[in-house]
């Protein structure tokens, strides 16, 4: 989905608890608005429409979001990620402001707390400050937070500091103005007391690999499948987080293009994995990643016709599975600080977008869409060849038992029973429950996918999604070229309530 089509799908929603229009550029309600929205759940202001969703328009947009970027970033306190974007709809700029959560909380604008409740923007009561200060207190107690007692002034590289906070005044992304590196480090939580925490070595370090050898990235090549004896490639990367970026950054432009050939044909495929998918790829698996264990991995190998990422951790249980992440969604960094930093220095573009990004380059590549996969352990990401040589190869989905629990089991079943029971058989119904399944846990699918999931043709499938769609259960999404078919919002909203 693309962003116009985003924004045109979030005004026929209208206003809600994470969503507000706003007609002019008053700054300090859009700032009263944005703290309620980091002191809640996140959320998108849209400037330049009526309450009504009548799209107004603002002239000269580009200018007026630049200075409201400044603005926003030096009055709200402590400093948090935001996007300020222009968008272009029916002819008219409007201007989206849009921030997730805050992993600081509470969040101050104009000497004020604010806080969301429904649709509306409040001062916050002693009792909501007092969640807020307690959830401020639980998130210290994170790994990246914790400080690590050996790591020294001399450890760290102070060239790396400032320009990074040089680089974040370029990006307009930091209220940080001044030359001190103890006063940024302050700033960002990652020194107190003259003590620097675990996020700050990770990503300052001069020998990261000595404090933390867990932070190694493994890079191995195998010339046909895990079983052949002889690697292509096998090595370690060392080194801060930035630089271990740059490293796979080298590593991707290395790989060049690739050829594979169609089975029964001599036919040879050139292809490429699109360099910004993978560096999204590697970006989220580095601030991503479960540091706190010794024994914990991050590995990118290579076959003839794939290639993936793994890294030690697991996905947020507030994410709601593997299939958001082909969604717009909000972003649950496991490591905030590490996050912040990669977004001031510009190595994360829109909150929340990464993975939707990753997915766009590859079709518009031509290679079948990547896909993820969550266990308690690891989370892999696998990029694929083109489709026409190893479509027939992948997996079929599977239903994730993992990222749904019992309620969420039980109430799928119970709608399409209650929907449906008069139109369809008992196994009818078990098709029908499984195919929503499929769609809740693995994102949006093409009708090849849950073709090899069903087991059915493809005249029965087309009957199956008829009937779901006219019962507003799943909706068909993309152009002709490339279609998806997606679990409605509605429903979907109806089985995240029911998380553990």
């Amino acid at each position: 989905m693309n962003d116009n089509q985003l924004i045109r799908d979030l005004i026929k929603q209208g206003e809600s608890e994470k969503l507000e229009f706003k007609s002019s550029l008053n700054i300090e309600s859009i700032g009263k608005v944005l703290a309620s929205f980091l002191n809640t759940n996140g959320g998108r202001l849209i400037i330049g429409l009526e309450e009504d969703g009548m799209i107004k328009g603002i002239e000269n947009a580009e200018s007026k979001a630049n200075d409201l970027r400044n603005y926003l970033i030096n009055s709200i306190v402590p400093d948090s990620p935001l996007d300020v974007e222009v968008v272009e709809v029916k002819g008219k700029e409007l201007i989206i402001c849009k921030v997730q959560e805050g992993s600081k909380q509470p969040y101050i604008f104009d000497g004020t707390i604010f806080y969301r409740i429904g649709a509306t923007t409040r001062r916050a009561n002693s009792a909501q400050v007092s969640t807020l200060i307690s959830q401020r207190q639980e998130d210290e107690l994170h790994w990246e937070r914790q400080i690590n007692l050996r790591l020294e002034w001399e450890d760290l590289d102070e060239s790396l500091i400032v320009q990074t906070f040089n680089e974040a005044k370029k990006n307009n992304r930091s209220s940080y103005d001044g030359t001190d590196v103890g006063t940024f480090l302050t700033q960002y939580g990652l020194m107190s007391n003259m003590s620097f925490t675990n996020a700050c070595g990770l990503l300052f370090a001069k020998n990261t690999s000595k404090l933390y050898p867990q932070s190694r990235v493994r890079l191995t090549e195998y010339p046909e499948s895990k079983t052949s004896d002889k690697l292509t490639r096998d090595e370690y990367l060392e080194g801060n987080l930035f630089s271990l970026v740059d490293q796979l950054q080298e590593f991707v432009e290395s790989l060049g293009t690739r050829s594979s050939f169609v089975e029964n044909d001599w036919q040879r495929i050139d292809y490429n994995f699109p360099p910004y998918a993978l560096r999204e790829g590697f970006i989220n698996a580095l601030i991503h990643r479960n540091y706190s264990a010794f024994n914990s991995h991050l590995t990118v190998s290579i076959f003839p016709d794939r290639l993936e990422i793994a890294n030690s951790g697991s996905l947020p249980e507030e994410l709601g599975g593997v299939g958001s992440l082909k969604k717009e969604h909000r972003s649950f960094p496991n490591n905030p600080d590490l996050a912040h930093l990669f977004f001031l220095r510009g190595y994360i573009d829109k909150l929340g977008r990464g993975t939707n990004k990753i997915v766009e380059q590859c079709k518009k590549e031509g290679l079948i869409a990547p896909k993820w996969k969550n266990t308690k352990s690891e989370v892999l990401l696998t990029f694929f060849g083109p489709k026409n040589h190893n479509e027939d190869k992948i997996e079929a989905p599977r239903i994730d038992f993992d990222a749904l629990n019992k309620q969420q089991n039980d109430a799928v079943n119970d709608a399409v029973n209650d929907a449906l029971r008069k139109h369809a058989s008992a196994k009818l119904l078990s098709r029908y429950q499984e195919l929503i399944k499929l769609l809740y846990t693995n994102g949006d699918l093409t009708l090849l996918q849950l073709i090899g999931s069903l087991s059915v043709s493809r005249a029965t499938l087309q009957r199956d999604i008829k009937l779901l769609s006219s019962h507003n259960f799943i909706s068909l999404i993309g152009s002709d070229k490339y279609r998806e078919y997606t679990i409605n919002d509605a429903l979907k909203a109806k089985i995240d309530a029911l998380k553990n």
